[in-house]
This record gives structure tokens, C-alpha cells and sequence, in this order.
């Protein structure tokens, strides 16, 4: 099997699962401080969905060429800005209308929760940036203090919480 990673290329011996070659070429890319983005297996393009145990424990000697493209961190990254950035709208706008209904003496905590969960996400995909977070833009004591809002069922704060302090803040 003739494999590809990048610009690197090699011949694999026959007697492997494709997981194996998978695993030296992930192994490889890792050593670069880089991760498989794309990968083709004789013209088919491959997705996770694709790699059940079955797809996985094929032995090479059924394919003839496999192809895998990385890249940094960095770049990956880049490339997501635009969907981080619709993410990160998307959240201001439902922190401002949870602000909204959280003023009108709505007490169902439970969008909150839901915006909470979101916002965890948000965060742990922002805070993987290579890139040095903005210090005016630190989230992470406005959460603490929503939280402790919340549980003290303080309306008025987390609705000012999450109008004044989180939601402006939301920006990849």
C-alpha cells in the first residue's frame, strides 16, 4: 500500500489492519504537532463515521493508496474562526434574551442550564486557541459569579450578569 501523509511518502508491507497504518500515521503527525484533517483511502473520501472497528481491521492488502493531509493546531483553528465567531453570536443574542426573560420574573432555570452547557462549550473551544486570551475578555469570574447568582436565585443579577458582563464578552 502506497501511503501519503502531507509531502511524506512510503510503502506499507501487506499483513497490517488499516487501523495499524492509521495509528503510525497519527503517531507521525503527532510527533509534528499536527492532526489528520483529511484522509482518502483509493479515492474514497474517509470521515469518522467511516472508522468502525469493521472499516478498521481490513487488511491493507484490499487498498492501494491512502492519503492523509494534516495541519497545526493553528490552522485548524483559523479555518473554524468564522463558525466560532457565528457560535459565539448566536450565544451573545440568547444571553441577552435570557436576560430579557429572566427580568420578567421568569424563574424556569432551565434555558439558563441549557445556555450554561453552551457557554462551557464555547469556552473549552476558545480557551484551546493557541492565541493569548484578551484580559478584558476573561469570562471566567462572570460565570463564577452566575453561578453563585443562580444559586443564590438572585433574578436581578444573573439577568444583569448576563446582559452587562457575559454576553459582551462573547467573542472568538
Amino acid at each position: 500500500m502506497h501511503v501519503m501523509l502531507d509531502q511524506d511518502q512510503w510503502e506499507v508491507v501487506n499483513g497490517l489492519s488499516l487501523g495499524d497504518v492509521l495509528a503510525d500515521i497519527s503517531e507521525k503527525a503527532h510527533a509534528r504537532s499536527r492532526l489528520i484533517t483529511s484522509l482518502t483511502v483509493d479515492q474514497r473520501a474517509i470521515t469518522d463515521r467511516d472508522l468502525d472497528s469493521a472499516f478498521l481491521g481490513e487488511p491493507i492488502a484490499r487498498f492501494t493508496h491512502l492519503q492523509a493531509i494534516s495541519q497545526t493546531m493553528e490552522e485548524v483553528m483559523r479555518g473554524a474562526a468564522p463558525t466560532i465567531q457565528h457560535y459565539a453570536d448566536l450565544l451573545r443574542n440568547e444571553a441577552q434574551e435570557l436576560a430579557s426573560h429572566i427580568r420578567m420574573g421568569d424563574e424556569r432555570l432551565t434555558s439558563l442550564d441549557a445556555w450554561l452547557g453552551k457557554l462551557a462549550d464555547y469556552l473549552e473551544l476558545v480557551e484551546s486557541k493557541p492565541a493569548k486570551p484578551h484580559p478584558d475578555r476573561a469570562m471566567t469570574p462572570w460565570v463564577q459569579a452566575l453561578l453563585d447568582a443562580r444559586a443564590q436565585r438572585d433574578l436581578i443579577r444573573m439577568a444583569d450578569l448576563l446582559e452587562y458582563e457575559l454576553a459582551p464578552r462573547l467573542e472568538s
